[in-house]
């Protein structure tokens, strides 16, 4: 009888244990999900130069994968607007990487400039502001909305620097144009050299 009721008890602590491993891993779930749409109105926030957005985005390590979604959904937009779909596979695979360059950039700058942010910190808010970006969806219009978005997002990138980095505004803004400047040298070689390689092309075809 004793060995009857040990065993009971032995099958009702298992079948407690895995009613509250089930309570436990409901109760996970909801966190488990990426929830793209409070993201995507955190990002608006950001947009509106809140810096207390900001800084909860960057100390959130769950915005990295919408981040890193809404830069790849700017590439994409980019193709979009041109009715390309090689552009929108294109254009979010170089979306995401150039993404990762400039936050390296930036982190490196602000380092530089006295400040003490992360580079995933940097990172996720920009990310979550990427979203400016989509108006390159727009037919005709996006390229010329995107010039508009691009200085906006410097804005963004400023405040960014400065919420994150926890450096002064002017320190913040040297860094956006030391930024902007080395951005205008690569494009500049980048062009150069692809003007080179298409004139010795020409000349010994």
């Amino acid at each position: 009888m004793m060995t009857d009721e040990g065993e009971d008890a032995s099958e009702r602590r298992e079948a407690m244990m895995v009613e509250e491993s089930a309570v436990v891993t409901t109760r996970s779930k909801p966190s488990e999900r990426m929830d793209l749409g409070g993201y995507l109105q955190q990002g608006l926030q950001i947009l509106q130069l809140d810096a207390r957005a900001i800084k909860d985005a960057s100390r959130d390590e769950d915005a990295l994968l919408p981040a890193i979604l809404f830069f790849a959904l700017a590439g994409v937009a980019n193709g979009a607007g041109q009715f390309s779909f090689r552009g929108m596979l294109f254009g979010a695979i170089v979306a995401t990487l150039v993404s990762f360059v400039l936050a390296g950039l930036i982190h490196v700058l602000s380092r530089v400039a006295g400040g003490s942010a992360s580079v995933l910190g940097l990172y996720q808010p920009l990310g979550l502001a990427a979203s400016l970006h989509w108006v390159h969806a727009v037919p005709l219009l996006g390229p010329f909305l995107g010039v508009f978005a691009l200085l906006y997002f410097a804005v963004v990138c400023g405040l960014t620097i400065e919420t994150v980095a926890g450096i002064s505004r002017a320190r913040a803004a040297a860094v956006v144009a030391v930024l902007v400047g080395l951005c205008l040298f690569l494009f500049l070689v980048f062009f150069a050299m692809l003007g080179s390689l298409l004139i010795f092309r020409a000349l010994f075809s």
